[in-house]
């Protein structure tokens, strides 16, 4: 039998030196602790990032030394339930949290926490890299992301606002209409991206009007069947001129398909159920409801009950059952004014972006 000689002290010490230069070399903190949670490993990447020096470091509580107060709870309970029942939530897995440096500076950092049973109280290796840099980096780029949808936001409405120059009569109905399908894609728990989409959709959804005839879009009277058709142009027109824009979002095609009924009935290509988009037949839905309840060179304002009376009847027959319901929810019970909310100017984006904004404040 094949029976191994015992590693001499020699040995042992070769190892322990080439142990303690693979740990200094790393360039992420590497601490360990016992199940007591004191620290028993503390290597050079960790003097540098956080501030002790390992002779300081090593005996000590890691909460007590590196966990900012407000979390050291949180981490104790943590060791402990992982110590009655071998499980933890951040064993094993990649999370961000805040360390705390000699200097009681607060710092983000990468955690990966590893445990070792080298018998029956287990140790746990942590590994921790310092992502300040990286933050900061993330935090411009979502700063400058910001920006350029701001300016987005400013251009589309200058382009709005030059349609309804051309017609007074509907001024503000881009804008109105952008609010309610907004809000009814928020209903419908559509994601944010989406949603910023569906809202410039219904910015632009009438860009096409550019080229037809004011006195056509002033018209007190009926409009005739060369009116009519003349109008029936402006979502091909409008797609026309905005399918060359790269939008991270299908911008063209809600234009295209805002007037398209789920029964076919639509224009300008009759399309039906889901070969329309979601994002159009939520537009769709909002146009109806704006046109309606506002008043036309050639007729009267009919109200609020009469639109939900149009969408209601024709609910998942010419327009989408679900923007339908989320659309009532949002008027008949929630008291959402169309003519009146937040979101009917330029101020949107404070609204829209709210949550990144606030982060880098």
């Amino acid at each position: 039998m094949n029976v191994k000689e015992p590693i001499s002290l020699h040995e042992h010490l070769v190892d322990q030196e080439w142990f303690n230069a693979l740990l200094d070399s790393s360039l992420d903190c590497i601490i360990a602790i016992d199940h007591d949670g004191i620290i028993v490993e503390y290597n050079h990447a960790a003097e540098v990032v956080f501030g002790y020096p390992a002779a300081e470091a090593i005996g000590q509580r890691l909460d007590e030394l590196i966990i900012p107060e407000r979390y050291r709870n949180r981490h104790r309970e943590a060791l402990a339930r992982y110590l009655q029942t071998g499980k933890g939530s951040v064993i094993g897995h990649r999370v961000e949290v805040s360390g705390q440096t000699k200097y009681g500076k607060e710092i983000p950092v990468e955690l990966t926490v590893l445990p070792i049973h080298p018998g029956r109280s287990p140790y746990f290796t942590a590994y921790l890299r310092d992502i300040t840099e990286r933050k900061a980096a993330e935090a411009k780029i979502h700063e400058y992301s910001l920006k350029l949808k701001t300016s987005l936001i400013e251009t589309i409405d200058s382009v709005a606002a030059t349609t309804e120059v051309r017609d007074p009569y509907t001024a503000g109905h881009q804008r109105r209409v952008a609010a309610l399908a907004y809000a009814i894609g928020r209903e419908m728990g559509i994601d944010e991206q989406r949603l910023e989409g569906i809202y410039f959709g219904g910015m632009m959804h009438d860009i096409g009007k550019i080229v037809v005839s004011t006195d056509v879009l002033a018209d007190h009277g009926q409009l005739g069947s060369d009116a009519w058709r003349t109008i029936r142009l402006h979502p091909a027109t409008g797609y026309k001129i905005v399918k060359s824009v790269h939008f991270p979002w299908p911008i063209a095609t809600m234009i295209l398909q805002h007037h398209e009924k789920l029964d076919g009935s639509g224009y300008p290509s009759g399309l039906m159920g889901d070969d329309i988009i979601l994002e159009s037949r939520i537009i769709t839905v909002a146009d109806v409801v704006e046109a309606i309840q506002s008043a036309r060179p050639y007729r009267d304002a009919k109200g609020m009950a009469a639109a939900l009376d149009e969408i209601t009847r024709w609910s998942g027959i010419k327009y989408d059952a679900g923007a339908v319901a989320a659309c009532r929810r949002l008027i008949a019970e929630q008291g959402f004014d169309i003519n009146d909310n937040d979101y009917t100017s330029a101020g949107f984006v404070d609204l829209a972006f709210a949550k990144a904004e606030k982060a880098l404040s």
